[in-house]
């Protein structure tokens, strides 16, 4: 797979409501899109219709230049697809589980054994290759949902909310996995509610809404054309953190984060959002160094996906 082009994708489950309306969009082998958009805004569907398990009313997908539905059955197997509400076999064990996808994949015997176990380490799930799926976590259960859809090396690797359940932790494990993956050279898209998990993860976006494509470009490239007043600035500080932050709520900073030094307690980085104009940082800035805070750094945060979407006026996102 080289890439993959959805051209005017419209369709209806009633015939009287649209899901999607005229849908346009290209992956590429070897990269990550973003899918962002309220619930209802079409992401499902055009998951769906990308994995070839729904026909478009109008519209096609081309693989490579050919027609996706039209070779739908040589198509899928080069698919891996987690959709809403994935199924999980309450009496397999985990390892049981990848076996048996992996063997309706047609994987030779000799292969499917190391599969699995490279599946099982990659997902912290080795512990528990003979556990019932039952007796999972609902953490595990997701990572060994995503597993499944990993199983048989696809080109086209397609999630719908795959962080849902999963702990901050595994959150940041899933982004090192599927960046490796499409580094690999797989084309990877991902719908997602949790635009922060999406930010310097993913190398595309498409905002859509009302089944509607209002957005469509690079990360950098959406971020730039759509550059808010980001408010959110990053204070540096080598010494006297908790000063700073008494001076912060002195001026109704809004303070984001607070990311302390393992090493030295009293430094670290403040994440902060400044109300007022263009001199409000430059005061804060005065009153830290008088109230003896060694600051190296303090400077506005770039936009960010939320940021874009908020631009948008479509704050139903998270």
């Amino acid at each position: 797979m080289l890439s993959i082009e959805c051209q005017d994708l419209h369709h209806s489950y009633d015939g009287v409501h649209d899901a999607l309306r005229g849908l346009s969009l290209r992956v590429a082998a070897g990269e990550v899109l973003a899918l962002i958009g309220p619930n209802g805004a079409g992401k499902s569907t055009a998951l769906r219709i990308l994995a070839t398990l729904l026909q478009p009313d109008r519209g096609r997908v081309l693989w490579d230049g050919h027609d996706a539905w039209a070779d739908r059955y040589t198509v899928r197997p080069r698919i891996g697809f987690l959709g809403d509400g994935t199924a999980l076999y309450a009496g397999m064990t985990a390892a049981g589980y990848l076996r048996f996808f992996a063997e309706c994949y047609g994987q030779a015997d000799r292969a499917v054994g190391p599969r699995v176990a490279e599946l099982l380490a990659q997902f912290d799930l080795t512990t528990k290759a003979d556990t019932a799926i039952a007796d999972l976590s609902k953490g595990m259960r997701q990572r060994l949902a995503i597993a499944r859809a990993l199983v048989h090396r696809p080109q086209l690797l397609l999630l719908d909310e795959p962080a849902d359940g999963l702990d901050p932790a595994a959150r940041r494990q899933l982004r090192a996995i599927l960046r490796q993956t499409a580094d690999g050279g797989v084309g990877v898209v991902i719908s997602s509610h949790i635009l922060r998990e999406l930010d310097g993860f993913c190398d595309a976006v498409a905002v859509m809404q009302k089944g509607r494509l209002e957005v469509f470009g690079t990360v950098d490239e959406v971020i730039e054309r759509y550059e808010v007043s980001r408010r959110v600035h990053r204070i540096e500080v080598l010494r006297g953190i908790d000063r700073a932050l008494k001076v912060l709520a002195g001026h109704r900073g809004l303070v984001e984060r607070v990311e302390r030094r393992p090493e030295a307690a009293d430094a670290g980085v403040i994440l902060v959002r400044i109300h007022g104009d263009s001199t409000a940082p430059a005061k804060i800035l005065r009153e830290l160094v008088a109230a003896e805070v060694d600051v190296l750094a303090l400077h506005r945060v770039r936009s960010d996906l939320e940021d874009v979407y908020q631009s948008l006026g479509h704050e139903q996102v998270s």
